[in-house]
């Protein structure tokens, strides 16, 4: 398995692995407001979706919490 960026579908559950797009290794550009853009997981057991492991659902939060990127989770960025 490998870590990929995974960008989350516009208003799709963030707690959802099917609402994930794999898109590579490189950072997406996060264009919009507020809310989960994209996060950095493992692949889980089914392809082409992420692993959300403790460690990365508490990054999610953490994230939200503060409304700033970590290093496994990016915000849409304001416009």
């Amino acid at each position: 398995m490998a870590f990929t960026w995974y960008v989350r579908t516009l208003g799709a559950d963030p707690n959802s692995p099917s609402s994930y797009t794999s898109v590579g290794t490189v950072p997406p550009s996060c264009p919009g407001t507020g809310k989960i853009c994209a996060i950095f997981a493992d692949e889980s057991d089914i392809p082409n979706e992420p692993s959300l492991d403790d460690e990365l659902k508490s990054e999610m939060v953490t994230a939200l919490n503060t409304n700033s990127d970590q290093t496994r989770v990016l915000l849409r960025s304001a416009n």
